[in-house]
């Protein structure tokens, strides 16, 4: 049998190698979890976020180049319909202007005056401004005709108070001189009131012309009816 002092001996060293064992395990379990697992956790934690990161500048790359890229093709179609605009007004303003030149140009018109015997309307080749062309052609009766014989009608007192062109008529509206200082015979009214008919007439979109007097219809002049409009007629020029 073991002495009592020998087994004292055996459970001292059993105690402190139990406390050795105890004291190591604890040290070892607490350095393995501080240290392995804080790595792993921020590795993957600086992973995930640098992957995020770039994730999220990607897509505002893309953004920013889609945005760029609709901002230049919208820029590119603002200008392309402002080039068409300006096109389309230059255009419209050189049609304009190629219209009103064309309305401007000087035209060639004949005008009518009485013959030397006063019983037949001559005409007289006149150059005249196209911006006023009717009444151009009508200021012309009342100046002194050109060739020798021939005879001016229509008072050179006679203002023109409105001359209106609609759908191929002229309504000639003239001051009351036209009618009072006229020379009065039945055959002058016929070839006064012609030579105006016939001269308005050479305009080809010209059919027939109205007389007014004052803003008043004048439907006779002497013993002639113009109640209608009159329509030209050449029965009343001389052939030469």
């Amino acid at each position: 049998m073991m002495s009592n002092k020998k087994r004292s001996h055996n459970y001292i060293v059993l105690l402190f190698l139990l406390f050795v064992f105890i004291i190591s395990f604890t040290f070892y379990a607490c350095f393995f979890n501080n240290q392995p697992k804080d790595k792993i956790d921020v590795g993957e934690e600086d992973s995930l976020l640098n992957q995020s990161n770039t994730s999220n500048n990607n897509e505002d790359f893309k953004s920013e180049t889609r945005q760029d890229s609709s901002e230049e093709e919208t820029t590119e179609e603002d200008e392309k319909t402002d080039l068409e605009d300006e096109k389309e007004i230059i255009d419209k303003n050189d049609k304009e202007t190629s219209e009103e030149n064309k309305e401007t140009e000087p035209l060639t018109v004949k005008v009518y005056y009485a013959d030397s015997n006063v019983q037949y309307l001559v005409g007289e080749e006149r150059i005249i401004s196209g911006a006023y062309k009717y009444l151009s052609a009508f200021m012309e009766l009342l100046k002194s005709p050109l060739e020798p014989g021939h005879i001016a009608l229509v008072p050179e007192t006679t203002k023109v108070n409105k001359i209106n062109f609609d759908n191929g008529n002229i309504a000639l509206d003239l001051s009351p001189e036209f009618v009072n200082d006229r020379f009065k015979s039945d055959t002058v009214d016929i070839l006064l009131v012609y030579s105006i008919v016939n001269t308005l007439t050479e305009f080809p979109e010209v059919n027939t012309v109205d007389f007014y007097i004052s803003g008043e219809r004048l439907d006779t002049i002497g013993q002639l009816d113009i109640s209608n409009p009159l329509y030209r007629d050449e029965s009343w020029i001389r052939e030469d």
